[in-house]
């Protein structure tokens, strides 16, 4: 695998050579600030640039291509302005996710509160709730587990909010994470990950059910505050 930081480091001067001072910020986020990238994961880059244009996004693009598909890139670009009025509820969650590479992000962040975090968390039950009946009611017997073990990730960013949202504390790691995890959400992401796994193998009904109700208990835990 390519040295990541002399990666990192040869895009920003790419970008700096490409933007000049309108280069605002650049972060790491993703598997590869987790310590958790394998050959093939994508580079997840949060790059922010002075009042960006649509030519701006052929430039960026560029950039990307002047680097080689050696790793393959991802990420989130966006423009000074609009993300200082981004929404609120992502916020938090977008901090605790990312590692400064060049500039400083929380100057160009909107103000936020924990409540704004719960909201996220709320929001973020009530997608997975939704998808899991939609699925369940709608998408066949065929592939069921499948479908359940596509949740995965977005299981594991909704625990790591959860977690932050009940104790202040926001686990670095899927490993980190897993540990400070009570029995119950630890089952429920343990039901998730076999059914991406070893969809075969799994009880679809038994995990279902064991995801299907904890979506219902958070969604009261988060809805109680409501005001």
């Amino acid at each position: 695998m390519q040295n990541i930081t002399q990666y990192i480091d040869e895009m920003i001067a790419d970008l700096h050579n490409t933007f000049g001072t309108r280069l605002c910020y650049v972060g790491l986020q993703g598997s590869y600030l987790r310590g958790e990238a394998h050959d093939g994961s994508d580079l997840d880059l949060m790059v922010v640039i002075d009042a960006l244009t649509k030519d701006d996004l052929d430039l960026y693009r560029a950039c990307l291509e002047n680097r080689g598909d050696a790793i393959p890139s991802c990420g989130f670009l966006c423009g000074r302005e609009e993300l200082s009025a981004w929404n609120p509820m992502e916020i938090l969650h977008v901090l605790h996710s990312t590692k400064d590479r060049y500039g400083t992000l929380t100057p160009l962040l909107p103000a936020v509160t924990m409540e704004d975090h719960r909201h996220f968390v709320q929001l973020s039950a009530g997608n997975l709730y939704h998808a899991l009946c939609h699925r369940y009611v709608h998408g066949g017997e065929e592939g069921r587990a499948v479908s359940l073990g596509s949740h995965e990730k977005e299981l594991y960013f909704l625990l790591s909010d959860l977690h932050y949202l009940r104790t202040g504390d926001f686990p670095p790691t899927r490993n980190a994470l897993y540990e400070v995890l009570s029995p119950c959400d630890r089952a429920v992401w343990d039901a998730v990950k076999e059914a991406r796994d070893t969809p075969d193998g799994c009880d679809y009904d038994a995990a279902f059910a064991r995801v299907f109700s904890w979506c219902q208990s958070v969604l009261a835990e988060v809805g109680r505050n409501n005001t």
